[in-house]
């Protein structure tokens, strides 16, 4: 990886089939650091440095790319026998990589999936994350546990269990060896205090609450030294407040990545943004796991994500958020490379717009993957 260059290009990007409402925003830069590889090229582990990610040879490595849900973290369609291969394959990866410009896969798994057939899961996990790394993907196995993901506790347990240790002392000794492996240990837990999110403790309908330093040192046990990507959650009081209020409760390891997922703040001021991680911000590096404009989510949820943004503001938000992470050198994947949030189809992966009609909350082929490819691109060149 090369080193990132101090300084700052700024590109102007122009889209060709802008409405007339949104061309002027288009004029407006993103602030790219050009000199940052966007290839997993290196075989040797990731590892924290102050706020950095870096490389085995001190260059500094920033993960950005998307996420895939699939049958790995619907117990439904894994039942079924849906079939994996369909979305997690390497014709869909060399897109991400190749055209895209994206060097991480963000993959969502069960525990609860896991444990119904763990051979099975394995060999299907394990054709997918050496397609993923082939074509120069970092893979991030994040730990979903819902009622979608199988758990019998439905969703009044979403928090780490003991359960949720198993499977990752299971990972942790099985991918040991694979430097292109992360570990983002839950998704969006719910403990009810920063004490109860580090240490554990307790129960909740039949289930014993255990810790994320617990299970980041179940990880290191089994000699796995990989980045261990942690989430806050509701820990800190309403999802909004982020890592706000975490003060002195952070893991004790030295390989931590701490992340944050942003729909319905999307267009919050930079000053906002910075609060939201609290003691973490110039201390860890950051992650944003998941994040999008996203416009056409349905019910009450898919409303809130967008009910505050007008049409022919949208474009300058989702440019302005990717400026944010990039001046912050934060990594994240993008929510996500599926029909029609970040591409059309599996076909020819064109990336969607937001420069056609839509309704916030309401079923569009709208979406904001025209503005990350175009990112995502300018880096390379």
């Amino acid at each position: 990886m090369k080193k990132v260059a101090s300084l700052f290009i700024v590109l102007a990007f122009v889209a060709s089939a802008l409405s007339a409402a949104s061309a002027d925003m288009q004029h407006k830069a993103f602030a790219v650091h050009p000199a940052q590889k966007t290839t997993a090229s290196s075989m040797m582990f990731l590892h924290a440095q102050g706020t950095q990610i870096v490389d085995g040879a001190g260059n500094q490595v920033l993960l950005r790319g998307a996420e895939i849900e699939s049958a790995f973290d619907d117990m439904a369609n894994w039942k079924s026998g849906v079939r994996l291969s369909h979305i997690l394959n390497s014709t869909v990866f060399n897109s991400m990589v190749q055209v895209w410009k994206m060097n991480t896969l963000r993959l969502c798994l069960s525990n609860w999936t896991w444990a119904a057939d763990p051979t099975t899961f394995i060999q299907q996990l394990d054709t997918i994350v050496q397609e993923a790394n082939a074509a120069g993907l970092y893979v991030v196995l994040n730990l979903h546990d819902d009622g979608k993901a199988g758990s019998p506790y439905g969703d009044t347990a979403d928090l780490p269990k003991t359960e949720d240790n198993t499977f990752w002392q299971a990972m942790a000794l099985h991918y040991a060896a694979n430097p292109m492996v992360l570990f983002d240990l839950y998704n969006e837990p719910k403990d009810t205090s920063w004490s109860q999110w580090l240490n554990g403790g307790g129960n909740i309908g039949g289930a014993t609450i255990v810790g994320h330093q617990t299970m980041v040192n179940t990880i290191r046990a089994e000699g796995a030294q990989q980045i261990v990507i942690a989430e806050p959650g509701s820990s800190g009081g309403p999802r909004f407040k982020g890592w706000s209020s975490v003060g002195s409760n952070t893991i004790n390891d030295p390989n931590v990545m701490y992340s944050l997922h942003v729909y319905d703040h999307i267009n919050d001021t930079p000053q906002q943004d910075d609060a939201l991680w609290g003691s973490i911000l110039h201390h860890y590096p950051l992650d944003y796991g998941e994040w999008a404009l996203l416009v056409n989510g349905t019910g009450l949820p898919g409303y809130d994500h967008c009910k505050a943004i007008p049409p022919n503001q949208a474009n300058q938000v989702v440019i302005n958020f990717l400026n944010y992470m990039n001046n912050q050198q934060a990594s994240w994947t993008a929510w996500d490379f599926n029909p029609y949030h970040l591409i059309l189809d599996y076909k020819h992966f064109a990336p969607t717009t937001l420069n056609i009609p839509w309704k916030c909350g309401q079923p569009s082929q709208a979406g904001m993957g025209t503005l990350v490819k175009r990112f995502l691109t300018s880096l390379s060149h």
